[in-house]
């Protein structure tokens, strides 16, 4: 059937070609076929034999690869100590001149990248630490988990800043907690986070990227003191900290955000009235269009429970509008940072 089916379409792009004068790539295009298999139709061609299993190019044998002593003597040379301090294309150069290489320049630069031997060599340069762990946090319900961050705020002029402090429950992504401030205290941090505590009580852990105000000392005891534990994003990698970067995201572009603020007590105004909204009326993608608020204190439940007769009344009404009966978004399911992570060590 496929042999068929490949025939007809080789006919149909010659048929094109002849007779509207239609290149044959665009004919191929047009009826859906890769040129090189019409070409192999209509050519004839005999030694193309399709294989049940293709082997995958990086897992098949060249005939010029090089073997396994020329690779080990590569690896050799780059870890000479006397080319420390050289980099891969100087160190390739002055080997290849004393006779130790006989490969191109590019594959000694192949061999150096696939064993991360590239970038910066120089033994002077402070050697890098090993890249810290990713942080793996899950949650089950509102109050496991929280997530906080700064951002920025255009003030009335380009050299003013406002500063939002935002804490979120990441479960429900509730605001728990936030101020702005025309600056960056570690002390103000500190307060923020006793007043969360002590209107919402204390979470299992707490999560952020790895600014100074994040790991203070101060905030640090503090958290701790209240049996928190405290995880932190890796250097330089905002999708570790994704949900307070995503609310900071939508706080900003929200059409009713001002390019500038006219002063600190204008952002704080504003940010109360967007915050609020956000979790009474935010219809949330990720909590199943449930409200922030909702989920926070538990009453998705019951809203669900409601969707879900008002869709049963509405099918029972019109069935053939259904091709099966409609079912409300489900409840937020569990959630965290690189829970991806926790299910495979699982």
């Amino acid at each position: 059937m496929a042999e068929t089916k490949q025939a007809v379409l080789t006919l149909t792009v010659t048929a094109l070609a002849q007779e509207m004068a239609m290149p044959i790539v665009d004919a191929c295009r047009l009826v859906g076929m890769p040129r090189s298999t019409y070409y192999r139709l209509s050519r004839g061609y005999q030694h193309y034999r399709p294989v049940a299993e293709a082997i995958p190019h990086r897992e098949r044998r060249q005939p010029a690869a090089l073997d396994t002593h020329e690779r080990a003597t590569i690896l050799s040379v780059l870890c000479e100590p006397k080319y420390e301090d050289k980099s891969v294309v100087q160190t390739y150069w002055h080997a290849f001149d004393a006779g130790t290489l006989a490969c191109s320049q590019r594959t000694f630069y192949r061999v150096a990248n696939a064993h991360r031997l590239v970038g910066d060599r120089r033994r002077t340069r402070t050697p890098r630490s090993p890249s810290p762990r990713t942080p793996a946090v899950a949650t089950l319900k509102p109050g496991d988990l929280w997530s906080w961050d700064i951002t920025e705020l255009n003030g009335p002029s380009y050299h003013d800043r406002y500063y939002l402090y935002l804490i979120i429950d990441v479960f429900s992504r509730y605001p728990i907690g936030w101020c702005i401030e025309t600056y960056i205290s570690k002390k103000r941090a500190v307060t923020l986070f006793t007043d969360a505590i002590a209107t919402h009580g204390a979470p299992t852990v707490v999560h952020s990227d790895n600014g100074s105000s994040m790991r203070s000392t101060d905030l640090i005891n503090a958290l701790e003191s209240n049996g928190i534990i405290t995880s932190y994003s890796r250097p330089r990698v905002s999708d570790d900290n994704p949900f307070s970067e995503s609310l900071f995201k939508t706080i900003k572009y929200d059409p009713s955000s001002p390019d500038r603020f006219d002063h600190r007590d204008h952002a704080r105004q504003w940010t109360k009235d967007f915050l609020d909204l956000y979790a009474t009326q935010h219809r949330h993608s990720g909590l199943g269009r449930h409200t922030p608020a909702s989920v926070f204190d538990g009453t998705a439940h019951l809203i669900h429970a409601q969707r879900q007769r008002a869709l049963d009344a509405y099918y029972a009404q019109h069935p053939t509008r259904f091709r099966q009966p409609p079912t409300a978004p489900p409840l937020p399911q569990p959630t965290g940072i690189n829970t991806h992570l926790l299910s495979q060590a699982g």
